[in-house]
């Protein structure tokens, strides 16, 4: 069985507990779709009550730390009083905000499996049911439920043509890569001034809605009575009424999420096929991330940072990342790895200064999700990398070192902490002890 139609089925089962819970019966549903679209919306609305979070990304660095993690990256001292370790030290002010997970490796299956190339392990491909978790959450009602079923955010890379080359982090069936967007201005204008709707992002998704519907409709309606099809056609012709109006309708949304102003992050436009111009790009693709979950228009989004070879030399550095991996000292490769990690910090400060719908800190209710291709990208083995989770969830145990055995268990984190159930696990379990 597939993980969707798991998937499907336990959705379908705990629906039907949550109606017997009600006191109406099934019969009495089915004769009433608006009393069946309420009690929908209360169970959704229920469900998303327990989770964790709303919203997720997964970050991604390459190339380990020097050293291992133990050495360089992983925190030392007592719970809430961390004390940073070299590559780690960008997200002091943000330490109690995070769980670091040591003696973890990259794996593929259960294997440690560091080096270069198959970078599509990061999230998963070699676990679970062989597609990365963004494209599983993507696929799920948790991304049917936005515009977007995930964003996948480049900074640099892929080529200047926008295909990827073989090295992403995401796939479908474990070989079908998923394509990185490194252009943050294309990013931008597809979320609010590109595609067919010039509308509001409500009007937006609201007509999603509609289509999908449409699709459902048309999809069955041969499959049906005479008597049958004259009533899907009455409801084909309302949804289209209802499309028509809104298309016509000139009622807008007020706020952020309506048209919002682009911010260059510098007084000149970045090159985002330049390296020295990493911090900008880094940023602005930030910004399109916070603005897309403030906004829901996704729930998922991924950041890849560079490839696995590294073959870029970031905002003050004249040597490539993977020059000074490999330069035969640690100090050049802990100098650019603390500047990663110090994009992850600049991610926080973001989400912390990004209103969600309710008004509140837009990092409250994501989690972040750090993770590599290698332990050490020096000897390019697996073991021993640095992981971290963060997050502004009041229940979110932050400022502390967590112990794991493989980076796939974070990705079960994640899936379980925004709400995804039915799936094959990308681990034997999660992470323990992450939420009060």
């Amino acid at each position: 069985m597939n993980d969707f139609k798991k998937m499907a089925d336990e959705h379908r089962r705990n629906f039907l507990k949550f109606v017997a819970k009600t006191g109406i019966s099934i019969p009495a549903l089915q004769a009433s779709t608006l009393a069946m679209g309420v009690l929908s919306s209360r169970f959704a609305e229920a469900q998303t009550a327990t989770n964790k979070v709303k919203r997720v990304i997964f970050v991604y660095i390459p190339g380990g730390t020097p050293g291992h993690a133990t050495a360089t990256f992983t925190p030392t001292g007592s719970a809430g009083s961390l004390v940073m370790k070299a590559c780690s030290q960008p997200m002091d002010t943000h330490k109690n905000n995070c769980i670091f997970i040591s003696n973890a490796a990259i794996v593929s299956g259960t294997t440690p499996a560091g080096g270069h190339g198959l970078t599509f392990r990061v999230l998963g491909a070699f676990n679970g049911n062989g597609t990365t978790v963004d494209n599983v959450l993507a696929q799920s009602t948790i991304g049917a439920a936005s515009r977007f079923g995930s964003l996948r955010l480049g900074v640099i890379s892929n080529g200047a043509d926008g295909a990827t080359l073989d090295c992403s982090i995401s796939s479908v069936n474990t070989w079908t890569q998923s394509t990185y967007v490194s252009n943050p201005r294309t990013v931008f204008n597809s979320l609010f001034t590109g595609g067919a709707s010039t509308g509001s992002t409500a009007q937006q998704q609201q007509m999603k809605i509609y289509d999908v519907n449409l699709a459902a409709l048309n999809k069955i309606r041969n499959q049906l009575s005479v008597e049958e099809q004259l009533r899907v056609d009455q409801n084909i012709a309302a949804i289209q009424k209802l499309k028509n109006d809104l298309t016509n309708s000139t009622t807008t949304t007020t706020g952020a999420c309506t048209n919002p102003a682009w911010d260059n992050y510098g007084a000149t436009d970045a090159d985002p096929m330049l390296g020295a111009h990493f911090t900008q790009l880094f940023d602005q693709q930030a910004r399109n991330a916070a603005l897309a979950l403030a906004c829901n228009l996704t729930k998922v989004v991924s950041i890849q940072m560079g490839t696995d070879g590294g073959n870029f030399a970031a905002t003050g550095f004249t040597d490539t990342y993977h020059g000074s991996i490999h330069v035969g000292q640690d100090a050049p490769f802990i100098a650019q790895r603390a500047y990663l990690q110090g994009r992850v910090a600049s991610l926080i400060n973001i989400l912390k200064t990004t209103p969600d719908e309710t008004g509140a800190p837009l990092f409250n209710s994501t989690l972040i999700v750090q993770l590599s291709d290698m332990g050490n990208g020096q000897v390019h083995l697996g073991e021993d990398a640095p992981l971290m989770l963060a997050s502004g969830s009041s229940s979110f145990r932050g400022g502390r070192v967590v112990a794991g055995s493989m980076h796939t268990q974070l990705l079960d984190n994640a899936a379980e902490a925004i709400g995804l159930t039915g799936y094959t696990p990308y681990s034997g379990g999660s992470v323990s002890t992450v939420w009060a």
